[in-house]
């Protein structure tokens, strides 16, 4: 076979298995979808009003369970692909018509969350709070893979599966709007701002989303527009996008930058402060961007003090082997004046490692205790017993044993008793009766009976 032939064919094969025509719906189908969906009135301005409080407990009770179900019942989701829709095929009525919708949604939105948190409900900083005040780039690309995702699932005939409901757990679009809430009720601003930027990152990435796809669907466009407003557009849209990226993507440098020097600082305590007589007490980091000023690591040590030569032989392992660059090292040593404080650090060290020896032995006891016999065999009374039924019998040992299987589990538990008898024996032993009376006697059904 020619070796065109063969590569148009494997051509052929793998864009009919990425194409969206298969099941695509009509275009009169997708535009009555998507007018239906930017309705923010009767209804689904009652549900937008539900979720948000349910989202707003959520927040106050650090539930993130409760978060996603208000996220998959908020029509949050239907303005901004109205938007991003209609711009890809030019139809500016129901542009309009989605932006009056959008505007109407984060009005009722901030009233209801507002609403909610002055309520005296909430009494310290959540850490969902917290997540959505600083965005980065990952939030961007959550937000434009999401829209694609939400918006292919829109242009499909069959609109009843879990992408979209999935992408609006996965772009999150309340619990921001919920945090501006916050903000605004406590006079929060650095909250408002952070999660007012999420808010936008994940709106305008939604809507370039459905943009796109509108337009790798080839619809038909409903407006027109002159190629000098068309230029325009494009270059507002360009201009938008870079403002709002620029900010993420240095938060998220930021961020990364932050994460890499806390953990090349507590390698750089851990290894270069290993002495045998000298022992560090604390130690804690400032960690600070650019180079500006410098971060700062201080630690505090209790022991043998070491000579400025060694401290300055560390502190030029800070750039080349701990990767520390423009980082200035504090070493407090003990003395007379601050022994008293290095010593109540070290008192706390050793504190908080006892109290963690006594968690472990404490758990090694219940272990124990756990897989201990559940009362203690009365061996001596037991041959006794049993010497009276088999008279024959010399002497006999009973112990608990427990079977492990290869990751130290105990899957089983055998009860094993070993007997002697008379060297005189003249009749064979009845095994079944010893049985028997050993598991009556013990209440075990597990008993093995070995003759010595």
């Amino acid at each position: 076979m020619d070796k065109n032939k063969v590569l148009d064919f494997i051509k052929h094969k793998v864009l009919e298995r990425f194409a969206l025509g298969a099941d695509a719906a009509s275009q009169e189908e997708v535009n009555s979808n998507i007018q239906k969906g930017i309705m923010i009135r009767g209804t689904n301005l009652w549900v937008l009003i539900f979720a948000i409080f349910i989202a707003s407990l959520g927040l106050n009770t650090n539930s993130t369970a409760v978060i996603i179900g208000a996220m998959l019942i908020s029509p949050l989701m239907g303005p901004i692909i109205g938007m991003g829709y209609s711009m890809g095929v030019y139809d500016f009525k129901l542009l309009k018509e989605s932006f009056r919708n959008f505007v109407i949604m984060i009005v009722v939105s901030l009233a209801t969350s507002a609403l909610f948190f002055t309520l005296p409900l909430i009494t310290t900083t959540q850490s969902e709070l917290l997540a959505r005040t600083q965005p980065t780039t990952y939030d961007l690309l959550i937000a434009l893979f999401g829209g694609l995702a939400g918006m292919v699932a829109q242009t499909r005939k069959e609109r009843t599966g879990t992408v979209i409901p999935g992408v609006a757990i996965a772009t999150a679009l309340m619990p921001p709007l919920c945090t501006v809430g916050y903000g605004l009720a406590t006079l929060q601003f650095r909250f408002m701002l952070g999660a007012l930027y999420l808010f936008t990152i994940n709106t305008i990435f939604i809507a370039l989303a459905s943009f796109l796809v509108t337009r790798v669907m080839k619809f038909k466009m409903i407006g027109e527009i002159e190629e000098h407003q068309l230029k325009k557009l494009k270059n507002l849209m360009i201009m938008v996008i870079v403002l709002v990226t620029l900010p993420s993507v240095l938060i998220a440098v930021s961020i990364i930058q932050r994460s890499s020097f806390e953990a090349n600082y507590k390698k750089f305590v851990d290894e270069a402060f290993n002495y045998d007589n000298t022992f560090v007490v604390e130690s804690n980091c400032q960690f600070n961007p650019g180079r500006k000023k410098q971060s700062v690591i201080e630690v505090r040590l209790f022991g043998e003090p070491l000579s400025d030569n060694v401290i300055n032989n560390i502190r030029g392992q800070m750039s080349s082997v701990y990767h520390l660059p423009n980082a200035d090292l504090v070493v407090r040593q003990s003395s007379q004046e601050d022994g008293g404080i290095a010593i109540t650090a070290l008192q706390s060290n050793y504190t908080e490692m006892l109290n963690e020896k006594n968690r472990q032995i404490s758990y090694l006891q219940e272990r124990l205790a756990s897989i201990g016999m559940a009362d203690t065999l009365a061996v001596s009374s037991m041959s006794r017993e049993l010497g009276v039924f088999v008279p024959d019998i010399s002497d006999m040992s009973m112990q608990r044993h427990i079977s492990y299987d290869i990751n130290g589990a105990a899957t089983d538990t055998t009860y094993i008793c070993i007997i002697s008898f008379r060297d005189d024996l003249e009749a064979e032993p009845d095994m079944d009766l010893i049985k028997h009376w050993l598991t009556n006697r013990t209440g075990a059904s597990n008993i093995q009976i070995l003759i010595k």
